[in-house]
């Protein structure tokens, strides 16, 4: 998805992975007679809690507009806007409820709605908690933390600040490093950018002593001008741009109220009367994957919110609709956790596949391996597990897991002597990465067992 283009918030870095259209862009839908699209759009944005597109859909079906008319479901949904405190919809409902065709039809119908959507629901399964703390616990542990090179001329200059997100891999090495939202744009970008790809941790262990990776990691640098007088002019601009910015979050565009809790969050800007996660929650009900993968770290680590674990899988699946693959990826793993209420590695296995054809390459090495060594023969898939780690390796053709996934698949299949060679360089390369090599060599001893176990030929 291209970044939206909001006239002066060219200042700004604005780019979203959402497949929900906002609220601001389904207005722009309405105001172009797309009456269907918008439709299927506001229904997903009144599913998420969304008031104003509760009403909306509601006046749809009454008007027959994209959806075939039905006064009852509009009655119903009219209603479901009046429990989220929405005024035109109590105005609504009462013209409403004396021409529907059935009283007792439309109260069932509503009942069955606020049953799945209502307030009561949103606020079990979706409202935060507020919990002022501390946004960061540590999630990664850095080892080597490289400084920005700003130029002296630079400094002289400009005052900026940008945020960076990035994820770490299994190595402790940075991927996916991104500017999130940066004011004035391209002030110090590639400077920062280049600064965290260099960046080492810790790498973090599973349970079972495997490494993982982490995901969502977000750093805000500031720097100010040694010029006095160029700083209170940015300090200027940046309090005009706040404003619009401000204007726009007030008027419900998603992005505009997800770069306002980042500001919040990360001290940009200082207001104590407001909290940054309760704009991070009015971005994720009008659909903004960002805002709804932070409200997920939110529940799940109490940054800023209540912890609650059934909130942070909520709205991690609400993240994950559409060709999220980051939120696929988390919510895989989550489904993979045989500890977690939430373990179903079936669905798991469809999720991960969705996320390996965006070639994600977290997504498709933990499905080659899934097909590879699960025990469920539902889900193992030998011939599938050798394609999609061949696909991946054209992404690093060195990583273990698919060196591994290949040797035992080879060796399954007869193919011994490439399957050992392959499991030996899998070996060697976890060394190398300074991963756990035990399951390796397990593999690998393992293999040479059942062929002596059961006689076999070796086939060349």
């Amino acid at each position: 998805m291209k970044c939206a283009a909001l006239g002066f918030l060219s200042a700004l870095t604005f780019c979203s992975t959402s497949v929900f259209a906002d609220f601001d862009s389904v207005q722009r839908l309405l105001s172009e007679k797309n009456y269907t699209e918008a439709a299927t759009e506001l229904t997903k944005l009144a599913q998420t809690g969304h008031p104003e597109a509760q009403f909306q859909l509601a006046s749809l079906y009454e008007q027959g507009l994209g959806v075939e008319k039905d006064i009852t479901q509009a009655y119903a949904w009219y209603l479901v806007a009046k429990d989220f405190d929405n005024s035109a919809a109590a105005e609504k409902y009462s013209v409403l409820r004396k021409v529907i065709p059935s009283r007792k039809e439309g109260k069932d119908r509503y009942r069955a709605i606020s049953k799945l959507y209502g307030k009561k629901q949103h606020q079990q399964q979706y409202t935060p908690i507020v919990k002022p703390s501390r946004f960061y616990p540590e999630r990664a542990t850095i080892v080597s933390k490289v400084e920005p090179d700003y130029s002296s001329d630079l400094l002289a200059a400009q005052s900026a600040w940008a945020t960076v997100a990035y994820n770490v891999n299994e190595s402790g090495h940075v991927e996916d490093a991104r500017i999130l939202a940066s004011f004035p744009k391209n002030a110090i970008d590639d400077q920062v950018l280049e600064a965290v790809k260099q960046w080492k941790f810790e790498p973090v262990k599973r349970r079972n002593g495997e490494p993982d990776r982490v995901n969502d990691l977000f750093y805000t640098f500031k720097i100010e001008s040694n010029s006095s007088s160029n700083h209170r002019k940015y300090e200027k601009q940046l309090e005009e741009y706040t404003g619009k910015l401000k204007a726009l979050a007030d008027g419900g565009n998603s992005y505009a109220q997800a770069r306002y809790a980042l500001m919040l969050e990360h001290e940009v800007i200082e207001n104590p009367s407001e909290q940054a996660i309760n704009w991070y929650y009015k971005a994720a009900i009008n659909g903004n994957n960002d805002a709804q993968l932070r409200l997920v770290h939110c529940f799940e680590n109490g940054e800023g919110c209540q912890p609650d674990e059934r909130k942070a899988f909520n709205w991690l699946e609400k993240a994950s609709q559409g060709d999220n693959y980051r939120a696929q990826f988390q919510l895989a793993k989550t489904l993979l956790n045989y500890e977690s209420v939430h373990y179903n590695p079936l669905r798991a296995v469809g999720i991960l596949k969705e996320a390996t054809h965006n070639q994600y390459l977290p997504a498709m090495t933990e499905y080659a391996h899934l097909l590879a060594f699960s025990d469920n023969p539902k889900i193992r898939d030998i011939q599938s597990a050798i394609k999609y780690a061949e696909l991946a390796r054209s992404l690093d053709p060195t990583h273990p897991v698919l060196l591994s996934v290949l040797g035992a698949s080879y060796s399954e299949l007869g193919r011994v002597e490439q399957g050992e060679e392959l499991l030996q360089q899998a070996f060697e390369e976890a060394q190398q990465r300074n991963w756990p090599t035990r399951s390796y060599l397990n593999l690998i001893e393992g293999g040479k067992a059942a062929m002596m176990a059961n006689g076999a030929r070796l086939t060349y």
